[in-house]
């Protein structure tokens, strides 16, 4: 069987040679977390690759069914595979829930099933097994057990979630999927057909920003929600936290700017992070963006029904 040094430098390895919008492992986290934090990734990074690269709907379903059942023998004891030889040491020394591992796989087949969401809170449905585990997941792995920062935890995952979404529409189009809400599309007056083919004219131009700044407002809101999680956590995972919550503002930010076209992926400049470390980690930051949006009244209602979603459970007494 191979060893449990070889399979944790294996999940490093992963890490090192993926790119990803927001760090992994990174240098912030504590020295004896960043293992344990890898081998989560490599698992997620190989399922998520089952999903997105193998053409055949019936052959990538089969191939994340298999790395579940690799997943729950990990959880029994050490399996003979670099991912799942760390992963079980993960989940023998933290206690880390199983299933909400198994909620990655299982956002992952729903890529493969489930191509067209109808509203925002279809999107929440998805992003509770593809997203809230990765923050969970961080937070329990640094002894953090509270299910009100897990509820603000959510909170940002989901937002960063959807970030991603409305940054990455021409992307998910050439994969046949579609994440922004039917209703949302409707409400804005933009065909689906119209995302591979985008009218040139000024109303086609303000129908595109409408449904930009309706999807900022309502995410935006999401993000409201997590500004006390890093405080609340402290220490390096805070600051990891912060700049987290900070990125993906900037790159929701940038996804509404009107010299953005819909299908455009926004650009993210060195400049621009560096920019968004000295964003206040303080409502201000939402608030700048929201008070420039016409439809004011609309917009709070939509950042209002963001904010709704994970506040109630966050604010609950312990």
């Amino acid at each position: 069987m191979i060893d449990l040094e070889s399979s944790y430098q294996y999940c490093a390895r992963v890490v090192h040679d993926h790119y990803e919008n927001f760090p992994v492992a990174s240098r912030l986290l504590p020295a004896s977390t960043r293992p344990s934090i890898a081998a989560i990734y490599a698992f997620a990074r190989a399922a998520d690759d089952f999903a997105d690269e193998e053409p055949d709907t019936g052959r990538a379903l089969e191939l994340l069914s298999g790395w579940r059942r690799l997943l729950y023998q990990a959880a029994e004891g050490p399996v003979d595979h670099p991912v799942f030889r760390a992963l079980s040491d993960v989940i023998q020394r933290t206690g880390v829930p199983v299933e909400w591992l198994d909620h990655l796989i299982m956002a992952f087949e729903r890529d493969r099933t489930i191509v067209r969401h109808q509203t925002f809170e279809d999107l929440l449905a998805y992003s509770v097994l593809s997203a809230n585990p990765v923050g969970r997941l961080l937070l329990w792995i640094h002894g953090i057990r509270s299910e009100r920062l897990f509820a603000r935890s959510d909170a940002i995952c989901t937002a960063l979630q959807l970030a991603n979404f409305w940054q990455d529409i021409a992307v998910d189009w050439l994969k046949g999927r579609v994440y922004v809400p039917q209703e949302e599309l409707r409400t804005a007056g933009i065909p689906e057909s119209a995302l591979a083919n985008p009218l040139n004219t000024e109303e086609f131009r303000q129908r595109e920003q409408l449904l930009k700044d309706r999807l900022f407002a309502y995410t935006a809101g999401l993000f409201s929600t997590g500004i006390p999680l890093p405080s609340a956590v402290g220490g390096r995972v805070g600051l990891e936290l912060s700049l987290v919550w900070k990125g993906g503002v900037t790159i929701l930010r940038k996804g509404r700017d009107p010299a953005r076209r819909l299908l455009e992926r926004p650009l993210l400049t060195k400049s621009t992070w560096i920019g968004a470390l000295f964003l206040p980690l303080s409502r201000t930051t939402l608030d700048k963006t929201l008070r420039t949006l016409p439809e004011r009244r609309e917009m709070d209602r939509l950042f209002e029904r963001g904010r709704a979603v994970y506040e109630g459970k966050a604010s609950a007494p312990s």
